[in-house]
């Protein structure tokens, strides 16, 4: 599996003449390393859902190009994706609530469903993301590893504070930006990992959220950016979003973890007296 991590840079004008130390943002107080990863947390749990279309570019060996897809996701673990076609229509519909994943495969006719596994809940992304990172990254945050110790710096050049979190032999380096705490860069090393960016912020009262976000991973050689284009933050949940219901008629093939058929598992529909 491939893990990786967000990361943007978000360049603050600079002033004529010597090179002005990071101005600490009003809520983030000194340069304390532990009160700054409690600011970044604060300003991620400022977005608690999302609803709107995006574009999916895709850059990697198995695939190159460009969708529009519906995404709404929210906390903790629930998530609903829709490739559309020219015309708007979908011709695919991913849905998990945490507990069950279900895909509906317009071209194919058939409905899947069973555990929401990474590889399950990544079916249209060269990478295999758990529903822990990909939640977050939908909601414009970059996960972040366990860390024994963490460490804070100022980066003049970028005019960020930089977060690094070390756990044995891996880190991750989070450049912030100052007044507002969210996350701009985000890098790993150590491990088998992806770096994040966060872009194009827009902010309205309190809530901060990057409408392009670009995840790289080179051992992978594959690139996603998501760009937003109509998006609504922490509207009103709408339960039926993430109910994982195969349509009337439809075939349904029960799936592992890793996304096979399940042995002495055949392929049903259900009856119309059974679907909602």
């Amino acid at each position: 599996m491939k893990r990786c991590l967000p990361a943007v840079l978000l360049l603050v004008p600079l002033a004529l003449g010597c090179p002005k130390r990071v101005a600490p943002g009003p809520a983030l107080g000194g340069l304390d390393a532990q009160a700054l990863l409690q600011a970044v947390a604060k300003a991620d749990a400022r977005i608690t859902s999302l609803k709107g279309e995006a574009k999916l570019g895709v850059d990697s060996p198995q695939a190159k190009g460009q969708l529009t897809l519906f995404v709404a996701a929210a906390r903790p673990a629930s998530v609903h994706l829709e490739p559309l076609d020219f015309f708007g229509r979908p011709q695919a519909v991913l849905v998990s609530d945490g507990k069950t994943f279900g895909l509906y495969q317009a071209q194919e006719g058939r409905y899947y469903q069973g555990p929401p596994s990474p590889q399950n809940l990544s079916r249209f992304l060269p990478v295999v993301l758990p529903p822990e990172e990909l939640i977050p990254l939908l909601l414009g945050q970059a996960p972040r590893i366990p860390s024994e110790q963490v460490t804070a710096e100022e980066d003049a050049k970028s005019h960020a504070y930089v977060l690094t979190l070390t756990q044995g032999a891996v880190t991750q380096r989070l450049w912030i930006e100052p007044r507002t705490a969210r996350v701009l860069r985000s890098e790993v090393r150590g491990m088998n990992a992806y770096d994040l960016t966060f872009e194009d912020f827009q902010e309205t009262g309190a809530v901060t959220f990057p409408r392009h976000i670009v995840l790289s991973s080179p051992a992978a050689k594959t690139k996603l950016e998501l760009r937003y284009t109509d998006v609504t933050l922490n509207g009103t949940p709408d339960p039926s979003l993430y109910a994982p219901e195969p349509p009337e008629g439809v075939p349904v093939i029960d799936v592992d973890e890793s996304g096979q058929p399940r042995a002495n598992v055949g392929t049903h529909t259900l009856p119309r007296a059974q679907i909602g």
